[in-house]
């Protein structure tokens, strides 16, 4: 079983994007693995607000 865990900003998880993320996510393990594996990929989508988010030791925010 595939396990695709995305950790992101939080604000661009809107409807559109956190659908199409997990649709084109789940498509690229089929595209590697093949269709059978389809029922059994999970993603995860892990929105992290940008002041908690540490980038070239800074703050996202």
């Amino acid at each position: 079983m595939p396990l695709i865990d995305v950790t992101i900003y939080e604000d661009r998880l809107d409807q559109k994007s956190r659908d199409e993320l997990i649709t084109r996510l789940t498509d690229a393990a089929v595209a590697v693995f093949g269709e059978d594996i389809r029922e059994h990929t999970w993603v995860v989508l892990k929105g992290v607000p940008r002041e908690r988010w540490g980038i070239a030791g800074k703050p996202g925010a």
